[in-house]
């Protein structure tokens, strides 16, 4: 995706409250962040030599440095990943789930409870492991949302209890057992047959 902010395609700086230089990252890249409880990739986007858009908030680079020494964070630039397959919590509510093919990349977008959103194939095995998240990501409008490490098997392993639970409910003995009680509700709320028996005569 271009970024009209930065045409020559130059670097974000990162640096310590000192203004001491760290790394450089590509405009587009990660930013990994160790919290004391947790470890967050946040994606980064160029605004200007001083200026960079985490997230989806823009600091300014010192800035950006003097809040996570606060925060007992440290930060550096995202490693590649070299494994064949990889799991991320996207932001709140999104999980994506990406392995190697013969082709390219297969990946699954899950909702938080694991329930298939979409799935496909990237047809590029060229591409990196996170070039190939970062197209995914930017396919769904989900590019600047945080990512959070997840273990791959883990989450398809829950992600194909989800979907058995699913075919379990959706069965049509299930669904036979729920007519047939819907059937002998409407019988008990039907009105009753009014009596025809003549009141005998009070002697």
């Amino acid at each position: 995706m271009r970024n009209e902010y930065n045409p020559d395609g130059k670097d974000i700086r990162f640096i310590d409250s000192h203004y001491k230089d760290l790394f450089r990252i590509p405009d587009g890249g990660c930013v990994q962040i160790h919290y004391p409880d947790e470890t967050v990739v946040k994606p980064c986007k160029f605004i200007d030599e001083y200026h960079t858009q985490v997230g989806y908030n823009v600091f300014h680079i010192c800035q950006f440095a003097e809040i996570m020494e606060r925060n007992g964070a440290t930060y550096m630039a995202e490693p590649e990943i070299m494994g064949d397959e990889a799991a991320w919590k996207v932001g709140r509510d999104r999980i994506l789930a990406v392995q190697t093919c013969e082709d390219g990349y297969d990946y699954t977008l899950l909702d938080e409870n694991y329930n298939e959103i979409d799935g496909g194939q990237l047809d590029n095995p060229d591409l990196t492991m996170i070039e190939a998240r970062k197209e995914i990501l930017e396919s769904f409008g989900l590019e600047r949302r945080e990512l959070r490490a997840m273990v791959y098997e883990d989450v398809m392993e829950q992600a194909f209890e989800v979907g058995r639970q699913a075919v379990v409910v959706d069965s049509p003995a299930k669904k036979e057992s729920v007519m047939e009680k819907l059937a002998q509700a409407t019988e008990k709320i039907a009105p009753a047959t009014p009596s025809h028996k003549h009141k005998e005569p009070e002697r």
